[in-house]
Order: structure tokens, then C-alpha cells, then sequence
């Protein structure tokens, strides 16, 4: 391995780990570096919630060559949906919201603008739930028409929640599946606005974005994280790794990079962290662990828990002939028949081609970020993995060849 690599292994075979196997693994994302596929991983693999192996490899930013280290800092992009969906439930919890609850009760503005905005389902958007939208079944896009003019502007996130409320709903909820930032941004909004009139629920509340944001950081405060936020402070920058091939580069809101992405506080894809610090997260959805840190933490309710990492949602892939042009990505070579997801959660079911690999159960649930990150749990081997890079999925690294697949595969192999 080379010079940057540092691989630290704690007894795998201890663990029912087989050492040789997992030194592969890891040796897999080495030859990424090698050949250039990558600049920077962070990754580690735990078993029972236990880190067992942790690595960093190659450069947190080509410009300087500053190397990875278990101090560097990822923007993990989607990967924020599942901590997003953990600060709406956490509300679920405390008795403000109900999943099953029509999002437009709480945030009205679903229900405005034009009959052209709102798209040919109108009469359905007063249906869409708040589970409707954490499992990408509400009907509405990936984004709304205006939102690359809203970050050129540089306009706040509460102008994002006024654009994506307008956007088109596509179908009715729960008759197909379109992976939807903006049906995360409702959930989102919703929360935020339980919590800030909790303290008096008659007072009219019209933005939910600055107690959304004290939610989630006291979600992170409550993992105990030292090194992670949805607004991360300058002082970090000379911590964080630099994405490549952003599309955006040199631009002043460029994804990941520009102060201005990094102030805006996005709920689908706003956090930075560290691999140590996901693990933490991870941990909590383990069936033992009963939506608590390990030291004792109470992050969520069994209940809630268990309703994250369990199918709320199986529609068949939405028709890619549709509205293109407000997809968070382009839609697959072939459309799946099921998709099934879990609150916040991608639930890998029957899925071809998952990036959690060929041998995790159906039951694994994970997400994958823009940035060339990702993250999964199999319950039934109790295995959790990050596997973080700085290297968009758009620039096709893990589509030329299914290399995070590959890696989740080598991982599994080494469970006895």
C-alpha cells in the first residue's frame, strides 16, 4: 500500500472477521488511488457497531496535496437525508408530528402557486405525507425548475422551501418512485416548524428553517460528534476534502466547495463529517443497540427505529420520458419494477446492481451521496461500512465499473 495509506485493523478475527479477506477489501480501495480513480477515501468497516478496520488514503485536496487523515473533514451529500429523517422522527417521538400527516397542513404553500406549477396531479398534493416524502413516493421531482438560479443567486434556504413547495407533483403518491430532494425539504420544513411553535402551538410559524437547523445539531450533539454539521464553520475548511468534477468548479456556488453551499444549511445533502462519526450514527439502527449511542444516548425510540429501516414505500421507477429536467439524476438504464425504500433509508430488497453489493441481505439498508460516498448496515451480518471519497458519482467512477459494489462484496466475504 502506498506511503498515504493508513490502514489500522483492531483484531477483525475477534470479531468474526477474517483478517486476510478484510486486508484485501481495503487493498481494493488502494488500487483506486493508485490508478487514479479517486483522490482521497476515508472508509471504515465495524462489526456489531465495533470498528474493526479504518483507512485513509490519498489526497484530501490535489491543488496542495494535503493528505487524508482520520482528521479530514467529507462533504457526504444524500447521505444527510437519513440524519434528516432522524430529526423529523425524533419529532414523531415527541408527540409534535405524525408521518401519516398531510404536509400541506403545516406548510400550505404545497398548495399554491399556478395549476402549471403544480403539474397535472394538482388535485393529489393535498394527499402527499410526510412518510410519502421520506420515502421518494410523494410524486414530486428531484429538484424544482429554479433551483440552480436560487444558488446563483445565492438566496437562502427559505426560498428553496417557497420553490420546491411549487414544484410539479408527477403521480399520485405511492403509485411509483422519483428519488425527490424536494420532498426532503417538506419533510424537513415540517419539522421545523413543529419545533419552533412547540413552546406555544397557536403562534403562526412561516419558516421552519432556522429550528430545523437547532434540530438537527442537537441531533449531532446528542451522537456526541465533535466534527460534523449542516453548517460547517470556516475554521473547518483547512480540514475538509475538496470534491473533484463538481461541474460547478470555479463557480461561487459550487457544490461542496463554495463558502456559500457550505452556509446554506441543505437538508438533502448539507453535511460534512468523518467516517468515525457516521459509524456512530450507524450504530444507533442496529437492532440491539435500540436507537441509542453506545454509551447509553437515547437518539431515537425502538419504534422509530425500526419504522426507518422497514419498507414504507415499493412503487415501480417513474417513467424517464417525464421531466428530465428536474431529475436529481438521470434515470437508470432500465426501470425497476419495485423500489422499495424505508423512512430516510434505501431498503436493498431485490434491487440489481445495489451499490451495497451482490452478497448483503435484502434487509440492508444504506444511501450513497453526489460526492462518491456511501454508507450500509446488514443487519443480518451486523456489519456497517462508510466508504467515503471526494469524487462526484457523476463523473461515472462507480458506473464504468460497479466499484463500490466490488468493495462492498470483498467486505462481505470476509464475514464468517
Amino acid at each position: 500500500m502506498t506511503e498515504l495509506t493508513r490502514l489500522v485493523m483492531d483484531s477483525p478475527d475477534r470479531n468474526g472477521l477474517d483478517t486476510d479477506r478484510l486486508r484485501r477489501a481495503f487493498g481494493i480501495l488502494d488500487g483506486w488511488i493508485q490508478d487514479r480513480v479517486v483522490p482521497g477515501i476515508g472508509a471504515i468497516v465495524a462489526r456489531e457497531g465495533r470498528v474493526v478496520a479504518e483507512a485513509y488514503f490519498g489526497t484530501a485536496d490535489r491543488a496542495t496535496g494535503r493528505p487524508v487523515d482520520d482528521e479530514t473533514i467529507w462533504s457526504v451529500a444524500s447521505v444527510t437525508k437519513p440524519f434528516t429523517a432522524a430529526v423529523v422522527m425524533r419529532a414523531v417521538d415527541a408527540g409534535l408530528l405524525s408521518v401519516d400527516e398531510p404536509v400541506a397542513t403545516l406548510v400550505p404553500e404545497l398548495l399554491s402557486g399556478t395549476a402549471e406549477d403544480r403539474g397535472d396531479f394538482v388535485h393529489f398534493r393535498e394527499h402527499i405525507t410526510i412518510r410519502h416524502c421520506l420515502s421518494h413516493s410523494s410524486g414530486l421531482p428531484g429538484f424544482s425548475a429554479a433551483n440552480f438560479d436560487l444558488r446563483r443567486g445565492h438566496r437562502p434556504l427559505s426560498d428553496f422551501v417557497q420553490s420546491f413547495a411549487r414544484a410539479p407533483q408527477l403521480f399520485e403518491p405511492m403509485t411509483a418512485h422519483l428519488y425527490s430532494n424536494c420532498g426532503i425539504l417538506m419533510a424537513a420544513e415540517v419539522a421545523g416548524r413543529v419545533l419552533a411553535n412547540r413552546e406555544d402551538p397557536d403562534r403562526p410559524v412561516t419558516s421552519g428553517v432556522a429550528a430545523f437547523h437547532e434540530g438537527f445539531a442537537n441531533l449531532l450533539t446528542d451522537l456526541g460528534t465533535t466534527s460534523s454539521s449542516i453548517l460547517p464553520p470556516p475554521e473547518w475548511a483547512g480540514r475538509t476534502a475538496t470534491v473533484v468534477d463538481t461541474g460547478q468548479e470555479g463557480t461561487s456556488w459550487e457544490a461542496a466547495n463554495s463558502a456559500y453551499y457550505r452556509s446554506l444549511g441543505i437538508p438533502w445533502g448539507g453535511l460534512f463529517t468523518t467516517p468515525r462519526e457516521l459509524v456512530t450514527f450507524l450504530a444507533v439502527f442496529r437492532p440491539r443497540q435500540g436507537g441509542a449511542t453506545s454509551t447509553g444516548q437515547r437518539i431515537l425510540s425502538v419504534a422509530a427505529v425500526r419504522e426507518m429501516v422497514s419498507v414504507q414505500a415499493s412503487g415501480p421507477d417513474f417513467g424517464r420520458e417525464i421531466a428530465p429536467e428536474l431529475r436529481d439524476s438521470a434515470a437508470g438504464r432500465s426501470l425497476r419494477s419495485a423500489v422499495p425504500w424505508g423512512i430516510g433509508w434505501d431498503v436493498k430488497g431485490g434491487k440489481p446492481a445495489h451499490p451495497t453489493g451482490d452478497l448483503t441481505s435484502p434487509g440492508t439498508w444504506s444511501h450513497t451521496g453526489a460526492t462518491g460516498t456511501l454508507v450500509w448496515s446488514d443487519p443480518v451480518a451486523d456489519v456497517q461500512v462508510v466508504l467515503l471519497t471526494n469524487r462526484t458519482l457523476g463523473s461515472g467512477w462507480t458506473r464504468e465499473r460497479p466499484r463500490q459494489a466490488l468493495f462492498s462484496n470483498a467486505v462481505m466475504s470476509a464475514v464468517r
